[in-house]
């Protein structure tokens, strides 16, 4: 027999297993969907219902880009615009609540949603007037706001204008003010002209030094030849105490820095530049006559009465020498002091020129914000034209009929939802548990023994096929829709199933075992004796199991003598046979022997000389010898008798075997070497097409009777 892979037919398997779990489970199902809608009508019907009104507004000149409009929508729903939207809203709808409580419930049920230039606007309330009406406030509020937007954008920066102004003409005066302060136009050029005086300073100095070394030398060459070298001292000493001479020295001193100083800033051609230096040169020849005039007479009152005219020409080159070595180191002091005047304002320009760089920028940024406020106000000006009638009420607010909170019926849909859902996870779980055999499929990863049939459950409990031997040739009187059950086309097929095991070896003595009790062997075997013997053969059910015996009760016979007094007696095994009282049984068909009296220990008499003899004869008589055996698992009677069998069918039935004892009952039939023929399923979903199917039309049928069928298969036979 051919198994087919569950692969093959998962599709149908998977609609099988969902239709099975819910007719299984359906109080949970029904139960947990029947709470959870029964919650969720109690929470909904217990909820406000509101109406919604909705409205739209249009927006001409909305930037295209979904944020600017998302931000718009923000600021209409924002508290201090719907503030402005009260005095629109009639007062009688608003006499039992406060200001603040008023905009916090028209914010908690205002819904603003951007849509391309389009503002669609809604509003919730438990009245539908009401909602109607402060919708149509809200909608006038934000149309006003659209026009008196621009308005308040020009007046924003007319405002900063004046401002604006103010600051660039504080920068540009603390600029002016820095300029006159230091005399300085460029604080750049004015360095390098600073750097190019100390330059100079530095070089006069210099040369100045190489002169007065050489007055120096000349001086002393002089005083070797006159021979009057404290004269230089007297001379010094001389000069030092005379307060004129000291005044223009000091004069001279001035002169000459401001000279230096000027040069810095102006060219030389400048006015003042060179009124400096001609003041400086002024003061340097008075210094030259003023030391004439005090040295003057000093040769002639030292030189001694007699001396030569070269000595007197000598001791005036002398005089000469010294007074232009005394005006040279006036000089050079001056100089000295320019220099570290110079130096000081040179180190102050790097200060100079961060605070004039600060200044600068400064004044950019005013006259840049001054220049950028206009441009503004020339823009805001032309938006506020445009924006005049930009923002428009598109849609009025709309008067709602029905509510639109809570959506009972979307609220219900997913109450149920959730409930199958819930329902799901409980039988999930309560399958995951369950170690029974659910479905036929699940044989297949617990066996690779053939699949012989699948009989289907019937929810009646009758004897099936036929309550008494007696009614086997009246079967063809019963209703149609009995005759031709589902229950009826499997145990024919299992009956086909069989001959064809028959054909292919030696397959004539069948027992029938299960891994549990009451998975209905008893009845399978008593009805497929019945379907063999229809079909001609020579049946003889044994009912085996001597515990609890069922076929007598099945077959409506007597359990009074059995195959207990048949093995334990020596009661010839054919006068406790049961053939009817219908001449078909009498022909031979079919023969029961019944368990008879329950003995101590069964397993002894199964394991007899005298039941293998039995067994022989059997097997010599008739066509078919089927054994009905106990649960295989736990107990002895079947683990004696199946090693000795032609085949041994295991029944088990949905939901009753667990896997395990399925899985022990299959390691046992191997231990014992047992000739297996296959695995029978019993109580299967007869809605389980793959397994079972149920016709419900006659015309599969032919209107042949029972006992032309057994007279065709008698034909046949012969």
């Amino acid at each position: 027999m051919k198994v087919y892979s569950s692969k093959v037919f998962s599709p149908l398997l998977s609609t099988f297993l969902v239709r099975r779990l819910v007719r299984k489970h359906l109080v949970t199902v029904i139960s947990t969907t029947a709470l959870t809608l029964g919650g969720a009508a109690i929470y909904t019907f217990n909820q406000p219902f509101l109406y919604e009104s909705k409205g739209s507004l249009l927006i001409e000149n909305a930037p295209t880009d979904g944020n600017s409009l998302s931000t718009q929508a923000a600021i209409l729903a924002s508290r201090p615009l719907i503030e402005t939207a009260l005095p629109k809203i009639p007062a009688n709808l608003s006499t039992n609540l406060s200001k603040q409580d008023l905009i916090t419930q028209i914010s908690d049920h205002l819904t603003i949603t951007p849509d391309a230039k389009v503002l669609n606007i809604s509003y919730s309330d438990r009245n539908p007037k009401t909602a109607a009406t402060i919708l149509q406030g809200l909608l006038e509020t934000y149309k006003a706001y659209g026009a008196n937007k621009a308005n308040q954008a020009t007046q924003l920066i007319q405002a900063q204008i004046p401002d604006a102004k103010k600051q660039l003409d504080q920068n540009s005066t603390a600029l002016t003010r820095f300029r006159q302060q230091y005399n300085i136009t460029d604080p750049d050029t004015y360095a390098a002209s600073i750097f190019s005086t100390k330059q100079g300073l530095a070089t006069q100095i210099q040369d100045l030094q190489i002169k007065m070394a050489q007055t120096q030398r000349q001086l002393q060459e002089l005083q070797r030849q006159v021979g009057r070298p404290a004269d230089v001292a007297i001379s010094s000493a001389i000069l030092s105490q005379d307060a004129n001479y000291q005044a223009l020295v000091k004069q001279f001193q001035e002169a000459q820095t401001n000279y230096f100083l000027e040069r810095a800033r102006f060219q030389d051609a400048y006015p003042k530049v060179q009124a400096l230096r001609d003041r400086r040169d002024q003061i340097y020849n008075l210094m030259q006559a003023q030391a004439q005039a005090i040295l003057g007479t000093k040769p002639a009152d030292v030189t001694p009465e007699g001396q030569s005219s070269i000595k007197q020409n000598l001791a005036t080159q002398l005089f000469d020498t010294q007074t232009r070595l005394a005006t040279q180191t006036a000089e050079l002091g001056s100089l000295k002091i320019a220099q570290t005047q110079v130096e000081q304002v040179f180190a102050q320009i790097p200060q100079l020129q961060q605070t004039y760089i600060e200044l600068q920028r400064q004044l950019k940024q005013a006259s840049t914000r001054l220049s950028t406020l206009s441009q503004k106000l020339e823009e805001a000006k032309s938006q506020e034209v445009q924006e005049a009638t930009a923002w428009q009420i598109l849609q009025s607010p709309s008067l709602p009929s029905y509510p639109s909170s809570p959506n009972v019926i979307l609220n219900l849909l997913l109450a149920g939802l959730a409930g199958i859902l819930v329902a799901a996870i409980i039988i999930t779980v309560l399958e995951n548990s369950d170690d029974r055999l659910q479905q036929v499929s699940q044989l297949q990863t617990l066996s690779d023994l053939p699949l012989l049939g699948a009989v289907p459950y019937l929810a009646t409990n009758a004897k099936l096929l036929s309550p008494s031997l007696e009614l086997i040739s009246e079967r063809a009187f019963l209703p149609h829709s009995y005759n031709h059950s589902a229950f009826t086309e499997a145990v024919n097929s299992l009956a086909l199933n069989i001959q064809n095991l028959a054909a292919q070896r030696t397959f004539k003595t069948i027992a029938f075992t299960s891994s549990i009790p009451s998975e209905g062997k008893s009845t399978i075997i008593y009805n497929l004796s019945l379907t063999l013997a229809e079909l001609g053969y020579k049946v003889l059910l044994v009912d085996a199991d001597m515990r609890k015996p069922t076929i007598h009760s099945l077959a409506g016979v007597s359990n009074k003598l059995g195959l207990s007094q048949a093995i334990a007696t020596k009661l010839p095994w054919q006068q406790i046979i049961h053939t009817g009282d219908h001449s078909q049984f009498s022909a031979g068909y079919l023969h029961i022997i019944t368990a008879g009296a329950t003995p101590p220990n069964p397993m002894i008499l199964l394991e007899s000389n005298k039941f293998q003899k039995l067994l022989g004869e059997w097997d010599q008589t008739y066509d078919y010898v089927l054994i009905d055996t106990p649960p295989i698992v736990g107990i002895t009677d079947a683990q004696s008798l199946a090693p000795r069998m032609d085949g041994v069918v295991l029944v088990t039935a949905i939901e009753k075997a667990t896997k395990q004892a399925i899985f022990r009952a299959i390691e046992i039939l191997k231990i014992n070497n047992c000739k297996v023929a296959g695995i029978l399923v019993n109580l299967v979903d007869r809605y389980d097409s793959i397994y079972c199917y149920d016709y419900s039309t006659s015309e599969y049928y032919s209107n042949q009777t029972p006992q032309r069928l057994l007279s065709a298969a008698s034909d046949s036979d012969e």
